[in-house]
């Protein structure tokens, strides 16, 4: 590794490689933090008089061509561009980070033997499909079935602007994430915008069940007395498994609302039951707690 300080100018380019991007100042946001909510990149920090560079820059191109596109290849020169340098706090080059869903992952400095740099490649989500540019609905519904709500929200909102034919499942997808995280009003907002006649439309309305349990949930130590104290009271069951799917303990919940259909279907319009339908929504079908309860309903009813 070099320390960075005054060098000789950089030489000329070569001839464009394969997924490799000359990184600078004014495209850095859209060929790294933009680009890597579809593919990962990994970005090189170097320089024309830096020893080390030499033997990492072009392995690391290399490997990008082996790769095919399921990473891409960032190079950034630090006297080119000491804004960068500065923002990422480079003291020492060369230095490396990956970045995946808009954020940095992983990184090193120096210069990795051959293996070992394979390693920290392989270690990325890289893309599926060598050489073909995975679908950004794809890697949204990946990120949604990975808890990932950082990412997913980020990607659900780039589908939303560059895919309104699918604003409907974005817009869907968005209000789940705001339940995750307890924006009951966000996730109002986004509910609103799932138009009628949509594939989503069905869902969203079911979804809306969700935000009443703001309504009716209560102190979860004063709901538990009162089940303890009454095992019949359905209604003090339905306010407990409204209180704890706000706090996030879903499976509690389920089971506190097919108390409620065990015990009284009328309640409510049948309120457990249709609780119990907003949930499988709000946590989708391939979430492991859905099957189950699922079951578990389908016995009690029949």
């Amino acid at each position: 590794m070099f320390e960075i300080g005054a060098k000789p100018k950089p030489a000329a380019g070569g001839p464009p490689k394969p997924h490799v991007t000359e990184g600078t100042e004014q495209n850095f946001t859209q060929v790294v933090m933009e680009r890597s909510l579809t593919v990962p990149i990994v970005v090189d920090f170097w320089a024309t008089w830096c020893g080390p560079c030499k033997t990492l820059g072009p392995a690391l191109e290399k490997l990008a061509g082996e790769y095919g596109g399921r990473f891409e290849l960032v190079t950034v020169d630090v006297d080119a561009n000491p804004r960068l340098a500065q923002a990422f706090r480079i003291q020492s080059i060369p230095t490396v980070f990956a970045f995946a869903g808009g954020q940095p992952v992983d990184g090193f400095q120096g210069a990795l033997p051959p293996a070992q740099l394979k390693q920290f490649i392989d270690r990325l989500p890289l893309a599926d499909v060598p050489g073909v540019e995975r679908d950004l609905v794809e890697v949204a519904r990946e990120a949604s079935a990975q808890g990932d709500t950082a990412l997913a929200a980020a990607l659900w909102q780039q589908v939303a602007v560059e895919r309104p034919e699918q604003a409907h499942e974005a817009h869907l997808a968005l209000a789940r994430v705001a339940l995750a995280e307890r924006d009951r009003d966000a996730a109002e907002g986004w509910l609103k915008r799932v138009a009628e006649g949509t594939p989503s439309w069905e869902q969203a309305q079911r979804l809306k069940g969700v935000l009443a349990f703001y309504e009716d949930a209560g102190d979860e130590a004063a709901l538990r007395g009162a089940v303890e104290a009454d095992p019949r009271n359905a209604d003090a069951w339905y306010r407990l498994g409204c209180t704890l799917a706000i706090a996030l303990d879903y499976e509690g919940a389920m089971q506190a609302f097919l108390e409620v259909v065990g015990l009284d279907r009328a309640l409510r319009e049948d309120a457990g039951r249709r609780a119990l339908l907003s949930l499988f929504d709000l946590l989708g079908a391939d979430h492991e707690l859905t099957p189950r309860y699922r079951k578990r309903l389908a016995n009690a009813l029949y």
